[in-house]
């Protein structure tokens, strides 16, 4: 009677231990700056995706992006081996023929190859030209990191602006039976490669949880296909695009970008003209709406052509002013 009772207890333990590891399914992710994030607990689905954007009057956004191979920290390069499943070739008519679908063995080079894959699919539909992997991969003979004198000559072989470098920090499976656990994590920055000026730069950690709490024999059964398919690598693939497309969604790559817009809005400029021009459009044959004065402050709410910003005053009017008579003052307080 003791004995079962032991039993029983440690089930139920056992069990609110992996629905407490389910829980961190649920729900997105959030958004956040680095400075917002620190401290907080960036295991599990839900860990914040961290970005930070070096926004400057007047930049546009990047013309080109380059992805560089990604380097794999000693943490993250062990070998995965996901559980062997074979399908019938039905081309053949044979049921003896068998075809690997998908790739269930990955080493180090294995996991940064399956990481770059998806962040350039990410990142190719946007306005910026992007560069193949393949002719990446052609011209860069030198394995990560890349210093700034290296960073520069890629830039001017590949005749690309702007690279996309990082490193992958977590890459690793768990298998408990009843529970499973797929855990990717990146650190990436987007970096201009004749200043070595980082843009952008952010990290994410993505997980794929799944298992059952076995109350009842069923459960049992049920947790145990469930941790099992998990470990598909089908959904390694999806761990692996999550990551990619919740970061690339923060990079500055169309003036659009909302997390582009609210960091030009988290800055003041100031006027650095005894007198400028605040303009109805962006160029000097649109008409002058006021005269602003040496240090007036303005908040940027916009680029919308090279060397012109749309600008907010403190009594809210708009206009349009030149970028190069607009100096960054410290970040605003409490924004």
């Amino acid at each position: 009677m003791i004995d079962n009772k032991l039993r029983t207890g440690s089930l139920l333990v056992a069990g609110l231990l992996i629905a407490t590891q389910l829980a961190g399914c649920i729900g997105s992710p959030r958004y956040a700056r680095y400075s917002e994030a620190k401290g907080e607990n960036t295991a599990g689905l839900n860990a914040p995706v961290e970005y930070r954007i070096n926004v400057q009057a007047g930049d546009p956004y990047p013309d080109c992006v380059a992805i560089l191979p990604l380097s794999v920290t000693e943490e993250a390069a062990g070998a995965v081996d996901l559980p062997l499943e074979t399908t019938a070739d039905d081309a053949s008519g044979e049921d003896d023929t068998r075809l690997q679908v998908y790739q269930r063995h990955l080493d180090a080079v294995d996991k940064q190859r399956l990481v770059r894959r998806m962040l350039y699919g990410f990142v190719s539909p946007y306005p910026p030209r992007d560069i193949e992997l393949a002719r990446v991969d052609r011209l860069v003979k030198q394995p990560p990191p890349y210093d700034r004198t290296i960073q520069k000559q890629l830039g001017r072989r590949l005749g690309c602006g702007f690279l996309l470098m990082g490193t992958i920090t977590q890459f690793d499976t768990d298998y408990l039976g009843l529970y499973s656990n797929i855990h990717i994590g990146v650190e990436l920055s987007l970096v201009e490669a004749s200043s070595g000026r980082v843009l952008w730069s952010g990290r994410h950690e993505a997980q794929s949880r799944d298992g059952g709490v076995p109350l009842s024999p069923i459960g049992l059964a049920v947790g145990a296909v469930k941790a099992a398919q998990n470990l598909e690598p089908d959904q390694l693939e999806g761990v692996a695009s999550d990551l990619a497309r919740r970061l690339v969604r923060t990079m500055p790559l169309e003036e659009n970008n909302v997390f582009l817009m609210a960091a030009r809005r988290r800055h003041l400029y100031e006027v650095v003209a005894k007198r400028l021009n605040l303009r109805t459009g962006p160029g000097t044959h649109f008409g002058v709406r006021r005269v602003l004065s040496d240090s007036q402050k303005l908040s940027v709410i916009d680029v919308p052509s090279p060397g012109w910003c749309k600008v907010k005053t403190p009594d809210g009017e708009t206009g349009f002013v030149a970028a190069r008579f607009l100096r960054k003052t410290p970040l605003v307080q409490g924004s």
